[in-house]
């Protein structure tokens, strides 16, 4: 049964084994950390960055939190929730970000991590989300549409990963 749970040392190397599918799939709508990075000292070198950014500590970063998605034992993703609607926030990352494994596409995981972090962002004392999905993200649009998202407009984008390409921005009301 699929489970957000934070960061934590026995799921590293689940971790880094998404992001080596991520980074050998050509991933660039959900950019995780470089696999070669990740090293036996990464989760604690990280650990400070991390809790920081949840006291919104972080100068110029939205306050965010950061959950691994697990399945028993398996890594199968990631869910982002960044609770300040920075200008960074409305217009690139959104408050909400989720990501699967390519080996676990197509398996509903991605629909199940987006419900589950949704209700961890109302916990969270926000009222709506704000998701940015690049346009030609076909599944992503389908999951965000299902769990009730609605169409605020598309905007022209520009990051180092995707280069020009047209963002859609969905608010979900929770």
């Amino acid at each position: 049964m699929l489970e957000l749970i934070q960061r934590c040392p026995e799921f590293v190397s689940g971790y880094r084994e998404y992001c080596r599918e991520m980074y050998a799939k050509g991933v660039t709508y959900f950019r995780p950390t470089p696999p070669e990075t990740i090293d036996e000292g990464w989760f604690q070198r990280t650990k400070p960055w991390y809790d920081q950014r949840e006291q919104g500590l972080v100068p110029g970063v939205a306050r965010s939190y950061h959950y691994w998605a697990v399945d028993g034992d398996r890594f199968i993703g990631e869910f982002q929730c960044r609770t300040d609607f920075t200008e960074k926030v409305l217009n690139d990352i959104g408050s909400i970000g989720y990501a699967v494994r390519p080996s676990e596409w197509g398996k509903g995981y991605g629909t199940e991590i987006l419900r589950q972090g949704l209700a961890i962002a109302k916990s969270l004392s926000m009222e709506k989300a704000l998701l940015t999905v690049n346009e030609e993200n076909k599944p992503s649009i389908h999951i965000i549409e299902k769990l009730g998202g609605i169409l605020s407009d598309t905007i022209d984008a520009y990051n180092e990963v995707e280069g020009d390409h047209l963002l859609r921005r969905y608010w979900i009301t929770l």
